[in-house]
């Protein structure tokens, strides 16, 4: 009799012991998710404004892009893509590949 009480106590404390555990692991793995989420949000931020200002400064203003920027901003896209935005930068990062890469007036 004292053996049955003592497994029932013992698988009772079992259950809400695990209960605890598994409630703790779920509300952890949301805190971090909705951290995780928060990061790429801010990455893909920086991303498309770098790649926007990249945009005005280089179609804009200069009308070409030298080779190590044009690399520089084709690393960020792909990662900007990797994190599963796109939109409107394709259009931007297309003018951007199509400039030339040195100076108008200094062709050749």
């Amino acid at each position: 009799m004292i053996e049955h009480s003592l497994d029932a106590a013992l698988s009772s404390v079992i259950n809400v012991v695990s209960g605890g555990v598994i409630t703790l692991l779920i509300t952890m793995y949301r805190a971090k998710k909705k951290e995780n989420d928060a990061l790429k949000a801010g990455v893909q931020a920086l991303l498309r404004d770098r790649i926007i200002q990249a945009y005005n400064h280089y179609c804009d203003d200069k009308k070409w892009i030298p080779i190590y920027a044009l690399e520089s901003i084709n690393a960020c896209f792909r990662s900007y893509e990797a994190l599963g935005e796109n939109g409107v930068i394709n259009g931007l990062m297309e003018q951007l590949n199509d400039l030339p890469n040195y100076e108008p007036h200094q062709k050749g």
